[in-house]
């Protein structure tokens, strides 16, 4: 795996589970940008594969990430069924809760399990570990969905540009 993509894949994680975990207003470029952006960039990365070199089995492979694409927008449906979404301060907030943590180690759980069994189909590990931002990224769409959602369903507006730094100081 390639230790760039995976570092960076530790660090979005980890910083947005830290915030997340903590609470904060409900941006809403801040919930949908993120996922964006690891899609393009793990587009980019998937794109300089070399795969006339690389994809011995073509299919195999694309079969492995479709899964893992079908799974990761499926786990970020079920976590985002587990954060707490609320109004306070007059606009949405949302919390992860100890339920979603849950959920993201099973979800990280059935990757590496998903990657297993990728070796063991012979998929190509290069192609697989391109995609990993990607599927990251569809992870964090799947769950912006449902809080998206849920954040309409409360009525209240979504926290202005800045209101995660203003809620900070005060």
């Amino acid at each position: 795996m390639n230790t760039t993509t995976l570092l960076i894949a530790v660090a979005v994680i980890v910083l947005l589970m830290a915030r997340r975990f903590a609470g904060e207003p409900l941006e809403a470029r801040r919930l949908i940008l993120p996922p964006v952006l690891l899609i393009v960039f793990g587009g980019y990365t998937l794109s300089q594969v070399d795969f006339a070199a690389a994809a011995q089995h073509p299919a195999v492979d694309g079969a492995v990430l479709g899964m893992g694409a079908i799974v990761a927008v499926a786990g970020g449906i079920v976590r985002g069924l587990t954060v707490k979404v609320f109004v306070q301060n007059g606009h949405v907030w949302y919390r992860y809760t100890l339920v979603t943590i849950g959920v993201w180690i099973a979800m990280v759980a059935l990757r590496v399990g998903q990657l297993f069994a990728g070796r063991a189909l012979d998929a190509d590990q290069a192609v697989l570990s391109a995609g990993l931002l990607v599927i990251l990224g569809l992870s964090f769409l799947g769950e912006a969905a449902i809080i998206g959602k849920r954040a309409i369903a409360t009525g209240a507006p979504f926290a202005p540009k800045g209101a995660r730094r203003a809620a900070r100081r005060g």
